[in-house]
């Protein structure tokens, strides 16, 4: 088992070195991305029903900047690196990066997983990044959502229990 350090890469080029590696000995490669803010158990349920599916999991982080756009100024709660520390530590993860962008296309089209998954959150949104699974003929995976259970209401709920202290 890795220790946790092994398992973070700030630089794509590295990760694509050891994923080719996996690769050439004919391991699936796992791919989802998110912002991963305050780790609750809808994000641990779907890393894990991931891992299911694929031999090697990567998991890309939005950075704090990509975060702020998508969820607002006072987000994300923790940082990037710290961000990064907790999924890292969990048993479903093999490897964490990040991407500064506002979805993650130009890093699945630079790793090139064999599948690609996203939460069962997304049914009636657009998912940007079927058009690159599509391109490279990737598969792609909706996850099972685990309901009554974001970041957002775990922020509410603290603020409502504790916001007056």
């Amino acid at each position: 088992m890795r220790n946790i350090e092994e398992k973070i890469y700030f630089n794509w080029y590295n990760l694509k070195k050891v994923v080719e590696k996996y690769r050439s000995f004919s391991k699936i490669i796992g791919f989802t991305n998110g912002c991963f803010d305050i780790l609750h158990k809808g994000h641990v349920s779907y890393l894990n029903e991931a891992k299911k599916y694929c031999d090697i999991l990567i998991v890309a982080l939005n950075s704090d900047e990509s975060v702020k756009l998508i969820k607002g100024v006072n987000k994300p709660v923790n940082s990037l690196e710290d961000r990064m520390y907790v999924v890292a530590s969990l048993e479903s993860v093999d490897f964490v990066t990040f991407f500064n962008e506002s979805t993650p296309i130009n890093l699945i089209e630079y790793i090139l997983p064999d599948i690609v998954f996203k939460g069962g959150d997304y049914k009636d949104k657009e998912i940007p990044e079927l058009d690159v699974v599509y391109k490279y003929n990737i598969s792609f995976k909706t996850l099972v959502f685990v309901e009554n259970i974001s970041t957002t209401k775990i922020i509410k709920d603290i603020l409502i229990k504790f916001g007056g202290e």
